[in-house]
């Protein structure tokens, strides 16, 4: 793992020389931390070290391990493995899925969960979980698929366990973010998982309506959505308590499934989890949102919410 980490950061080195302007090499920073494990923001940090104290890169990735919420490196770490360019699993090789949780992310319109993924890995213990983080480059919702794995969001579904089987695993959850929010809920309906969340997803009339825009049939989806299917999981909608339009966004989809509403308090925020973050709430409101301890894996006692929506 360590060589892999080495050709990293000379890729990298690589990369910021060809940046000829303080935009470009953002860019270059941004793209990096929606893929980047803990261990590999660590190396860089340390391998960083030796640049001048005002490097852009020293900086960055001083900042970059800085706001790791836990900052504990762990007996065995996530390794990276890109499966297809929209299709990317994080897991160690530390116990087995049939004791793991399986979590998939449907990333947003910047292609992360809302923050760069070593600070969001690091709230997570790599033998209870794995993670698939699955990115929409057509930035359609997901509507024309990922190239590899389907051409719709529907293949995308379908195809998923040639490569992944939640079956392996001891629990799935959907998780989504923003533009993901919907394209999660979905997804934990249509594949029977345990719990689908999305947080501050997108209204459903809207994300529905724009659907034909990439000349999709928005039907299979309302269908979807108002089927019943046994099991259904639990659905759960998180958004700040002083975000209105998030708000509404989510009491508009109760409404339309059963689901459980879930506000974070004196948030203002839409980036939900970077904010919990900066407040030192990541990791408390990550258990909250997947229902299990981020270092067990867990169920813990169901939290605050409102429950809405009938069961049918």
């Amino acid at each position: 793992m360590s060589k892999q980490i080495d050709r990293l950061y000379q890729l990298y080195r690589r990369r910021i020389s060809r940046c000829r302007t303080e935009n470009q090499l953002n860019k270059l920073q941004i793209a990096l931390e929606n893929y980047l494990t803990p261990a590999e923001a660590r190396h860089l940090r340390v391998a960083a070290a030796c640049e001048p104290l005002d490097s852009p890169s020293r900086r960055w990735a001083a900042r970059l391990e800085g706001f790791f919420p836990i900052g504990n490196a762990r007996p065995v770490e996530f390794q990276r493995r890109g499966i297809f360019k929209g299709m990317t699993l994080y897991t160690a090789d530390v116990g087995s899925t049939a004791r793991k949780s399986l979590i998939i992310g449907f990333a947003g319109h910047f292609h992360r969960l809302m923050l760069p993924m070593p600070w969001l890995l690091d709230c997570l213990n790599p033998a209870a979980y794995d993670v698939i983080v699955l990115r929409d480059f057509s930035r359609t919702r997901f509507a024309l698929g990922i190239p590899g794995l389907g051409g719709t969001f529907f293949d995308v579904l379908a195809n998923l366990p040639r490569h992944v089987d939640p079956r392996w695993y001891r629990n799935a959850i959907a998780l989504g973010t923003s533009g993901g929010g919907i394209p999660a809920v979905l997804a934990s309906i249509a594949l029977g998982f345990d719990r689908g969340v999305s947080v501050c997803g997108r209204d459903f009339h809207d994300f529905a309506s724009k659907l034909p825009d990439s000349g999709v049939n928005a039907e299979p989806y309302a269908a979807l959505l108002a089927s019943r299917q046994r099991p259904f999981p639990e659905l759960v909608l998180v958004y700040g308590a002083d975000n209105r339009g998030d708000a509404a966004a989510a009491n508009a989809l109760a409404k339309l499934v059963p689901s459980r509403l879930s506000e974070v308090e004196n948030c203002a925020e839409h980036t939900v989890l970077a904010w919990a973050l900066t407040q030192g709430r990541l990791p408390a409101l990550m258990t909250e949102v997947l229902g299990q301890s981020v270092e067990s894996g867990d169920r813990v006692a169901k939290t605050h919410g409102q429950p809405h929506g009938q069961s049918g």
